[in-house]
């Protein structure tokens, strides 16, 4: 039974970039996908590691960050539950990753590594447009943002998030949310208050 959800939500989840996936080639590489069950602040992926796979996080926000020089973490982006994401600069290139990505909540981790991603995306269309697919939609979020934030308010920013993926504001600590919007974590606190003043009259 769990293997069969496994299946139901890796298969879900590559047809919903490409409804019209041949079911005999989706299955193909479907079957490559092999799972791991996380804990709440388990990294699927540690700095200074070859990031090899990409990975569909079923029920947890993720967290991609960096350290920077003065040991201060830096949050890249942050992605809802049920979305695909890697370190795209070290899967492709093979080097160190300079980053590491974290899960939030306890969930089913799913992974394919990238020679067997590669070997499907050359011997089947299908597969290649979906990897087209994946990257162009992490990549246009990932500029998105880094494009609002810097030119909207904090305030705005700030319901910008509300809207997007509310259960951050519920699960994300405030200070990777501030690293992320590039403001400090008190003002960050202050926006939130004012608004929940506002919102109680």
């Amino acid at each position: 039974m769990q293997e069969e959800h496994h299946k139901k939500f890796i298969r879900e989840k590559i047809l919903s970039y490409k409804p019209d996936f041949d079911p005999e080639v989706l299955k193909i590489g479907a079957d490559l996908f092999r799972v791991r069950q996380c804990s709440a602040g388990d990294r699927i992926l540690k700095a200074g590691e070859i990031c090899a796979n990409i990975f569909m996080v079923q029920d947890s926000i993720t967290r991609c960050y960096f350290v920077n020089s003065d040991g201060d973490e830096k949050t890249i982006w942050l992605e809802p539950e049920k979305t695909v994401i890697t370190d795209y600069e070290s899967f492709r290139t093979l080097a160190p990753s300079k980053c590491d990505i974290y899960c939030y909540e306890d969930s089913a981790v799913y992974a394919i590594d990238r020679q067997s991603l590669m070997t499907l995306y050359a011997q089947y269309h299908d597969w290649a447009l979906f990897g087209l697919q994946v990257m162009e939609e992490h990549y246009c979020n990932v500029l998105h943002f880094r494009d609002i934030f810097s030119f909207n308010s904090a305030s705005d920013n700030y319901a910008l998030i509300e809207s997007y993926c509310a259960r951050y504001l519920d699960v994300v600590p405030l200070k990777h949310l501030a690293s992320w919007l590039n403001i400090s974590a008190v003002h960050l606190s202050r926006i939130r208050k004012e608004k929940r003043n506002k919102e109680l009259g």
